[in-house]
């Protein structure tokens, strides 16, 4: 449908002017013959010279049909299938190496997606793309210009939101430890009083009360320096005092978390 001419688009009277072309016209008009012509009838007269028409019928024409074909059609289907989301999941379209190959270098279709009005598909150099590098090409050579690209800085926006949001599923899949927002509130007092009550190994690290019944025996550094801190606030000697615990004892903490602490409330 043909709508209101933007600039630079073409519009009815345009293609009114082509049509008025006597070659655009002959070529219109006959354009069986010269697919039929260029597309089987050349191949196999060239592949004649070396004794091959059947060759040049076969192959130069059926066969580059069908992989033409075939490979136009991927991308509207594999393309919107196998890959990867890497810059939007608000589509189908999807980025792939293979693709690329089976399509001629349309197999970055998320990106083309996403960015529809840069000239690329795959936006690295190295990305399989032969009709990126040839309109390169031209626009080194002084051929083509006004190239429309995607500042690099909104392409990484999309990548990385697409990064932190697959990171996000990744970590909820993991358990972190119990909501601060549930646990039971304890004074000082009364973690001291309760810290080794029944089978209870309460330490304080960070505000919160963790419960080392389960790990005090595995404590690389020995269970005597848990079991001197029972019921204390151990957070200056877990990060730095006496020694500087890894981010995994940091997380380790955290699971076995089991209250906050809180002051007590005056009279």
């Amino acid at each position: 449908m043909l709508c209101k001419q933007e600039p630079g688009r073409i519009g009815h009277a345009d293609i009114q002017d082509l049509k008025s072309k006597s070659v655009v016209d002959i070529q219109h008009k006959y354009y069986g013959a010269f697919a039929l012509f260029f597309g089987f009838l050349l191949p196999s007269m060239v592949a004649a010279l070396w004794g091959d028409a059947y060759g040049g019928f076969f192959i130069a024409g059926c066969f580059r049909l069908f992989f033409v074909h075939h490979s136009t059609f991927c991308v509207n289907s594999v393309a919107h299938y196998a890959g990867d989301a890497t810059y939007t999941d608000g589509q189908t379209a999807r980025d792939s190496i293979i693709t690329a190959l089976l399509t001629i270098g349309e197999g970055y279709h998320n990106f083309h997606h996403e960015f529809p009005s840069d000239y690329r598909n795959g936006v690295r150099w190295f990305h399989y793309d032969p009709t990126k590098w040839f309109i390169r090409s031209l626009e080194m050579a002084g051929i083509a210009y006004k190239l429309q690209r995607f500042s690099t800085n909104e392409i990484a926006k999309g990548a990385l939101q697409m990064q932190h949001k697959h990171l996000q599923e990744s970590m909820a899949g993991i358990y972190w430890g119990p909501d601060p927002a549930v646990l039971p509130e304890y004074t000082e007092a009364e973690v001291a009083e309760l810290a080794t009550k029944g089978d209870n190994k309460w330490i304080v690290i960070d505000g919160y009360v963790v419960d080392v019944a389960d790990f005090i025996q595995e404590h690389p550094g020995g269970s005597g320096y848990i079991k001197s801190m029972l019921g204390k606030d151990a957070t200056a000697a877990f990060t730095g005092e006496s020694y500087r615990h890894s981010n995994a004892a940091h997380n380790t903490a955290c699971t076995l978390r089991i209250g906050r602490v809180v002051k007590a409330k005056s009279d």
